[in-house]
């Protein structure tokens, strides 16, 4: 009896164990199944590959229809490539060196995927769904990619797969994962749809690095989302149908030689950060938005960056100690350099900046803080220099050919423009009604067509500067204080509107026609200066001399009157000459001379 009982208890445990097997057996899909837990949090692709340390599970619509015993450590696509059929990974039937994928790949962690010039071409399937798209992410595991072309491949075959097709494969790591990119091309990845992503992402805590590498034709090429530690050098990132290159958020990123060109939206975007960043070698060409825009940076350096026909060339929003030095722009359709955002303290060192007509070249916002501009040159903008915050220092910088040469508008506060020379355009300094402390000194202002210095601002200050070329020099309409200026080649020199008071020290004016206009209830208080010009002070207003002050018509033009004295002799001599000689005969050639000319 008791034997039978044992037999008995063995049968059933037997009849469990069986039973239990069989609901662990591939394609069961038992719920609790780790793998099918993982489809479930990823999306539920159609096909997944699930990487594990020690197995590789193919999960085909939440079943797992195969298991597989990796190689230990690290595991090259090129083994899931002989291993998991045609349509998860598999070699092309008529190339050895391209894979195709069928299938998502998610690295568990612990594990390593490595793609290298065993797998040269990997063909990676959009699908027509988002479900039926691949892409590679993990946690805490490893990717590794060297001198590989990854390329998505759309339903029909297409390569790159269109823009807009839902399931286009994309890389992304995530938590304390690492991806490394080494002499790549990455092509045609990233979706859009309900789930934006990126083409290939780094996110929040993952490292990892990018050298010699390409990104073409992505959605965004990279993006750095909250990682830490990653290295990009020497990578460029081209016809991104959004942004370029993004780095977000992200700690201890080393950046150097990043070219963004052709992309959609900006070409690189730097957005927030706690870590202060340097960005060296930074080249951006024909870029749908600015070439380089960075966003809530505490920091940051920008060194030696170059922007070529972009929307825009550099723009600082809300930057705190931020420093560009040696920017060089050219050719962009809106504003080359641009400031804004409140409380924004910014530095540029050196610019070359270079328009076509249009925008502006640098252009410091309302709300910016502290601004210090000094060297460089800016030439051919609709307006060279736009200050409208306060706290602004423009310093030794060249100016040529701008319609205005520097303008500073808005109330904008304590501005010191120094040292400036500026050439050609329309008009050379135009200073606006609301501004309050603005000072200019030690400036030329040369050949502008209409206007040289035009102020409406209360208590204006210009000092040991010259003006020459231009119709009017100096057109004041609210109170100002001139000193040390010297006016010539100009037809009005000082105009002062109606009602306006301001007072001229050490002046030398030098006019074709009118040397100081005051308007009607104007007063010109000058002292120690000199006034030559055929009508030198004229208008309604006064304008009262003290000091050493003189006035006079301007010197004769003695060596142009001799000038043209020798051209009236010479003219009258050559008449002589021909009336002298009208009725000699004019020479014969003998007969026997044959003319052969």
């Amino acid at each position: 009896m008791t034997h039978i009982r044992y037999m008995a208890r063995a049968v059933v445990a037997l009849t469990a164990a069986l039973v239990f097997a069989s609901s662990a057996a591939p394609g069961a899909g038992a719920a609790g199944d780790p793998d099918v837990a993982a489809w479930q949090r990823n999306d539920r692709p159609d096909r997944l590959v699930v990487i594990r340390p020690r197995s590789v599970s193919l999960v085909e619509r939440g079943t797992v229809v195969r298991r597989l015993v990796p190689p230990a450590g690290v595991v090259p696509l090129s083994w899931l490539a002989t291993s998991t059929g045609g349509r998860w990974v598999a070699y092309d039937a008529r190339d050895r060196s391209t894979v195709r994928v069928g299938a998502a790949l998610l690295l568990t962690p612990n594990t390593i995927l490595r793609v290298d010039e065993r797998t040269r071409n990997v063909l990676m399937a959009a699908g027509t769904t988002a479900a039926s798209g691949t892409w590679i992410r993990g946690s805490r595991a490893a990717l590794d990619i060297e001198g590989v072309t990854l390329t998505s491949v759309g339903a029909d075959g297409s390569r790159p797969a269109p823009a807009d097709a839902p399931g286009r494969p994309y890389v992304a790591m995530g938590a304390e994962g690492r991806l490394d990119i080494r002499g790549s091309t990455i092509t045609g990845f990233g979706r859009e749809g309900r789930a934006v992503q990126s083409g290939v992402t780094w996110g929040r805590m993952s490292t990892g690095s990018v050298t010699f590498s390409t990104f073409d034709g992505n959605r965004t090429g990279l993006r750095l989302s909250g990682a830490s530690g990653v290295t990009l050098r020497e990578v460029t990132v081209q016809r991104s149908a959004g942004d370029g290159i993004v780095l977000g958020e992200d700690r201890a990123t080393t950046a150097d030689g990043l070219t963004a060109q052709g992309n959609g939206g900006g070409g690189v975007v730097l957005d927030g950060g706690p870590d202060p960043r340097v960005l060296t070698g930074v080249v951006t060409r024909n870029n749908g938005k600015a070439g380089v825009r960075a966003v809530d940076q505490a920091g940051l350096r920008l060194e030696s960056p170059v922007s070529h026909g972009d929307d825009s060339g550099i723009e600082l929003v809300a930057c705190t100690d931020c420093t560009v030095s040696w920017p060089t722009v050219h050719g962009t359709s809106r504003d080359a350099l641009r400031v804004r955002g409140d409380g924004g303290r910014v530095t540029v060192e050196r610019p070359r900046l270079n328009g076509n007509g249009h925008g502006t070249g640098i252009r410091l916002e309302p709300g910016t803080t502290v601004a210090r501009v000094t060297g460089g040159k800016v030439v051919g903008f609709a307006r060279g220099i736009d200050v409208g915050g306060s706290h602004a220092e423009v310093a030794d910088i060249s100016l040529a050919d701008n319609r205005v040469g520097i303008g500073v508008g808005g109330r904008a506060d304590r501005v010191s423009l120094q040292g400036l020379l500026i050439r050609g355009g329309h008009t050379g300094v135009t200073v606006g009604r609301g501004t309050r402390h603005v000072t200019l000194s030690g400036f030329g202002i040369k050949g502008a067509a209409s206007k040289g210095l035009v102020s409406a601002s209360p208590g204006l200050r210009a000092s040991a500067g010259r003006i020459s070329g231009s119709t009017s020099s100096v057109v004041l309409q609210a109170r100002a204080d001139l000193s040390g200026l010297t006016i010539d080649e100009t037809h009005r020199a000082v105009h002062l509107s109606s009602g306006v008071r301001a007072t001229g020290h050490d002046l030398d004016i030098l006019a074709q026609r009118r040397g100081i206009q005051t308007d009607h209830e104007a007063r010109m208080d000058l002292t120690d200066s000199r006034v030559r010009a055929p009508m030198a002070l004229t208008g309604d207003g006064r304008t009262e001399r003290h000091g050493r002050t003189t006035v006079s018509l301007p010197p004769f033009p003695w060596l142009g009157v001799a000038a043209l004295s020798a051209l009236l002799l010479a003219a009258v001599l050559q008449t002589v000459h021909q009336v002298r000689h009208r009725r000699t005969p004019r020479p014969k050639v003998a007969t026997h001379v044959r003319n052969t000319v």
